[in-house]
């Protein structure tokens, strides 16, 4: 049977399980966790993205984060390319014999496809403005590697109440909770497209279909 992070996803409750959890930490961790909290628990942001994610790429007249095809990185040690991206120059270069591992290097950082370089809008949510806002205050860039954005989500876990405990959650599930939030809430296919980067409709449909509380949430407005 295929497994889709779909089933991974927190409910609205959970999440704010997840989020006192970050309450318990040191102020120091506490900001960076709650920024991956929002960031990929509502902005719906890949785990690359996030790694690779400076304040240049916020607007914030336009409470919009700016996700770029491409820009350099020096993430790994002596400011060479981090490991995260080697793997996937590696790919990229295994997968198109025109390609050199050497280009598919200087390529690196690059967004996963043409539809991920996007922008991605928060207004409409005061708190993902809020801890965005106290990240940047303290940090002009996400510091670490795409792996110590795993290492952070584990610490939450084992800070989080029992109540999560059967939960399995990762990076890509926060992302998967994202997708599921913004579509119980009515968000339609192309904007659900548009706001997580897919080039494939199939892929919004996996969140739409089936989503009892869009149901609900629709079935209410008919009946009012």
């Amino acid at each position: 049977m295929v497994h889709h992070s779909k089933e991974n996803a927190l409910t609205d409750r959970e999440f704010e399980l997840f989020i006192e959890a970050a309450d318990k930490l040191e102020e120091y961790w506490s900001i960076q966790c709650k920024f991956l909290i929002f960031t990929l628990g509502r902005l719906g942001m890949r785990r690359g993205e996030v790694a690779h994610m400076k304040e240049e790429w916020v607007d914030w007249r336009r409470n919009m984060i700016e996700v770029p095809r491409q820009q350099s990185c020096d993430k790994g040690i002596n400011r060479e390319v981090c490991g995260y991206c080697t793997q996937l120059a590696k790919q990229r270069a295994n997968y198109n014999e025109e390609i050199s591992l050497d280009e598919a290097l200087d390529m690196c950082w690059s967004s996963k496809t043409d539809a991920a370089a996007r922008d991605i809008y928060w207004g409409y949510d005061a708190r993902v403005k809020l801890n965005i806002e106290r990240f940047f205050d303290r940090f002009d860039k996400w510091e670490w590697s795409s792996g110590a954005i795993s290492r952070r989500v584990d610490k939450l876990e084992k800070h989080a109440s029992d109540e999560l405990d059967s939960i399995n959650i990762h990076p890509h599930a926060l992302r998967a909770t994202a997708a599921t939030h913004h579509a119980a809430r009515g968000l339609e296919m192309h904007a659900l497209m548009q706001y997580f980067g897919w080039a494939q409709p199939s892929t919004a449909e996996l969140y739409l279909s089936r989503n009892g509380q869009n149901t609900a949430r629709q079935l209410d407005t008919i009946h009012s």
